[in-house]
């Protein structure tokens, strides 16, 4: 298993915003966008990553280095929950720590994208991902574990949902209702 790069399940809220954040096509941006959609739809499907999606990652991966790795000594706080028997030596052991740190700036959209992408394919690595789309407002969600079916990212979509759908058939009722 490979070190955690990204924040757990980000991917989720980079890609349910997609829509509101208007990149050029052909950019940069639109292709990483283009490929989390991909794999995203692909996890939905339950299929497995076939070959063409896994050289597309590559080949983002190889235009856009967005991560370096650096190496930094750890202080003494930062070891205490490591280890208690740590500092019962009589000499001191010098203790490095091996960190990843992403080149650009936090609000450009190319590092987002990347980090989104390094989330979902950290997620897919750590166990069986399963995503959905709300039937009400398209968001992409992951699905309640012990829920039978799920339709809905939220209960408020729920509720608008079965909503709507009342008041769709109401209408219908009372216009037969008068016609008798």
């Amino acid at each position: 298993m490979s070190p955690s790069l990204s924040r757990e399940n980000f991917f989720l809220t980079i890609i349910n915003q997609f829509d509101e954040h208007g990149v050029k096509p052909g950019s940069l941006e639109h292709t990483l966008q283009q490929l989390i959609l991909d794999i995203a739809e692909t996890v939905r499907s339950k299929s497995s990553l076939h070959s063409d999606l896994i050289s597309r990652i590559n080949r983002v991966f190889q235009e856009y280095q967005a991560v370096q790795l650096k190496v930094g000594l750890a202080s003494q706080v930062d070891l205490a929950p490591m280890s208690s028997s740590y500092r019962h030596g009589t000499h001191e052991e010098q203790q490095i720590v091996l960190y990843t740190e992403f080149i650009d700036e936090p609000h450009q959209w190319k590092r987002l994208y990347m980090e989104a992408l390094i989330s979902l394919l950290e997620a897919i690595e750590k166990n069986r991902l399963e995503l959905q789309r709300c039937i009400q407002c398209e968001a992409w969600y992951i699905p309640y574990q012990r829920a039978q079916v799920t339709k809905f990212c939220s209960s408020k979509c729920r509720n608008r949902y079965n909503y709507v759908m009342r008041t769709q058939k109401e209408p219908n009722i009372s216009r037969e209702e008068m016609s008798i």
